[in-house]
């Protein structure tokens, strides 16, 4: 794999994976608590974004052939999976509490990039 390769396809989900957790680390972001605040709509386009990233480092790879082959389930395991522990390591952040709600939202945008990518590959198909 080229640097190039690397840079296009797997580093901007490296980089999105690291903003997530230094955000995450910032004791004094604001945290509104009502049910669909701006709050949980970030969460879900955060998470979003980082399905879509994953997917694409996954497609884009040629090491591992299964994970070429599952690539959206991988990217959905992923976003839920990182952000359960996003909220794990909220607890240990100072000023920083888990929030199921949270976890909740980011696994709906996740879930919402596969839905969506489902439904562009069927309409493509069609």
């Amino acid at each position: 794999m080229s640097i190039s390769h690397f840079a296009t396809y797997q580093l901007p989900l490296l980089v999105w994976l690291l903003l997530i957790f230094g955000l995450s680390a910032i004791p004094t972001l604001p945290a509104i608590k009502f049910p669909l605040s701006p709050d949980k709509i970030a969460h879900a386009g955060i998470y979003f974004v980082l399905c879509m990233f994953g997917r694409r480092a996954f497609l884009h790879q040629e090491r591992w052939p299964w994970l070429k082959e599952h690539s959206l389930l991988a990217a959905l395991l992923l976003a839920v999976v990182y952000g359960s522990l996003d909220e794990v390591h909220q607890m240990y952040v100072p000023g920083r509490s888990p929030d199921i709600y949270d976890a909740l939202a980011d696994s709906f945008g996740a879930s919402l990039f596969v839905g969506w990518a489902w439904l562009t590959a069927w309409k493509g198909e069609g």
